[in-house]
């Protein structure tokens, strides 16, 4: 009876991971440049220039192909002198009027006035023509000035993305 259960078992694990790894991966790699519109801080007082934030913009995304696509972007981060850890979301406006959300978890380091950014970046879902859409990845980039109303972040991103049934 254990030995059949065993088999079973084995035989079920060894189906869902051929189905888990069959999912045909497909890579792009792609820019994106946005403006700060919004941005609101405080100071905390442990240690000198310790700042938390909570900011929002709009930029385009440049794909594959020279094809251009609107994004919006909401963040928060929490930096001391400009270095720390931020948490980033995207929303990707196809010209078909799909979507694409993406989540990036990253460090900014340098300084203040040109911090340098990487992170982890995940694809939470699609709509439309993109539904279904998932993947990983990693992305890096920069600022040239503060963190201000009207700052202007590069980013880089290299995804692997896959569709779910």
């Amino acid at each position: 009876m254990n030995k059949k259960f065993l088999l079973f078992l084995f035989i079920n694990l060894l189906f869902v991971s051929l189905i888990c790894y069959s999912q045909q991966k497909e890579k792009i790699k792609f820019g994106l440049r946005y403006s700060v519109k919004s941005h609101q801080f405080i100071f905390l007082d442990d240690v000198p220039n310790h700042k938390m934030g909570l900011a929002s913009g709009t930029g385009i995304a440049y794909l594959k192909d020279a094809a251009t696509a609107n994004v919006d972007v909401y963040f928060v981060y929490d930096y001391v002198s400009g270095s720390g850890s931020f948490i980033e979301n995207y929303v990707i406006h196809m010209s078909d009027s799909s979507k694409i959300t993406i989540k990036a978890v990253g460090n900014s380091y340098g300084d203040e006035y040109f911090p340098m950014f990487t992170g982890d970046v995940t694809i939470m879902n699609g709509t439309g023509s993109y539904k279904g859409i998932r993947g990983k990845g990693k992305m890096n980039g920069d600022r040239k000035s503060a963190l201000d109303d009207s700052a202007v972040v590069n980013l880089n991103f290299d995804l692997e993305y896959y569709y779910e049934n």
